[in-house]
């Protein structure tokens, strides 16, 4: 991505000595393995490090009470470590070759080294979590864990299908990504001994929040360069995953391009970006992550005003101004993207 007006690690202020706690942290149990083979992969991990959101949204949650914030940062740790674990997996099913601007594991090694690395991430997660000994977090981690994988699992079964349902493909990032986010605000709250509505609030932020992230994401693949998201694009249509853009322009088109969209997975980029700008589809899908961004920060009214509830919020905007890399110009001046 490019620069952003609002810059991530201004908006996370509130927690920057958590969030450089759990960096410590996090390269602490990455550099604790004994065999040199994983620590080669481990230091190929760290070496590709992203912008810790999820732990963020963590953090933030648990900064909003006055109980329990000392257990967040290695829970902080797990989240990151699962999050890297779904991608690692998710690089290989893709068969992406660069992540973060860097090689990904299947492409430096091989698949079955990334697969048996993303398992040893995972599983460090749940010991981290483990030996917190707070079951209801071990609890919630297992459980988003599950969603995450079913998601991954449903999809794949409906690649290649250009008729998946609106409803389908919001079930999908739902269960791949916005429950994770949903989860990680949870946990944040429980942790900080928020109330029952608080934490409702919370969660409802975070999934939200997840579902914009997710579309938004979906639309930089079709628009943005490797160079402006850091990883492999237009992948989504080459492993045949229908995604917003995509369902609104097969539920748009007319009848002449519907027949040339029987067959979108084998058309040329160009043509197929061509078409999503004839039908505007970039742009509507924007309008409705806007609609989730929107939800996302009324949930935040149960919640008291504190410097982690105004991050919370700030993070929206940040997400729009991914939205606004993601969006063509002529779609920019046509969608009006603040909130």
């Amino acid at each position: 991505m490019g620069e952003h007006s609002v810059e991530l690690n201004e908006i996370c202020l509130p927690i920057r000595g958590d969030l450089q706690i759990m960096e410590v942290e996090l390269k602490r149990e990455l550099s604790a393995a004994k065999n040199a083979f994983i620590l080669e992969i481990n230091q190929h991990i760290l070496n590709s490090s992203g912008k810790k959101l999820r732990p963020s949204l963590l953090l933030l949650s648990s900064r909003m009470g006055n109980h329990g914030h000392e257990k967040a940062i290695p829970v902080a740790v797990a989240t990151e470590l699962v999050h890297t674990a779904t991608l690692v997996h998710d690089d290989v099913l893709d068969k992406a070759s660069m992540r973060r601007n860097r090689a990904t594991l299947n492409t430096r090694w091989n698949n079955k080294t990334a697969v048996l690395a993303g398992d040893y991430l995972y599983f460090k997660a749940v010991s981290l979590v483990d030996a917190l000994e707070i079951p209801q977090i071990l609890s919630m981690i297992a459980s988003v864990t599950q969603e995450i994988w079913e998601g991954e699992v449903i999809q794949t079964e409906r690649c290649y299908d250009p008729y998946l349902s609106e409803f389908d493909y919001l079930t999908i990032i739902k269960k791949k990504t916005a429950s994770f986010m949903s989860a990680c605000c949870q946990i944040g709250a429980t942790l900080a001994r928020m109330s029952p509505e608080a934490r409702k609030g919370l969660s409802n932020y975070g999934l939200n929040f997840g579902m914009a992230f997710q579309i938004i994401d979906d639309c930089l693949d079709l628009t943005a360069s490797a160079d402006e998201t850091g990883k492999s694009t237009y992948k989504d249509i080459e492993q045949g995953k229908m995604t917003l853009p995509l369902i609104y322009l097969v539920k748009r088109a007319s009848k002449k391009d519907k027949q040339a969209l029987i067959n979108l997975f084998e058309r040329e980029r160009q043509e197929v970006i061509d078409l999503l700008a004839r039908y505007e589809t970039i742009g509507l899908s924007l309008q409705r992550a806007k609609e989730y961004l929107i939800k996302a920060k009324d949930e935040l009214k149960v919640v008291e005003d504190s410097e982690a509830k105004d991050a919370l919020y700030q993070l929206g905007d940040y997400l729009l101004e991914r939205a606004r890399a993601a969006a063509p110009a002529d779609v920019d001046s046509k969608v009006e993207m603040m909130i």
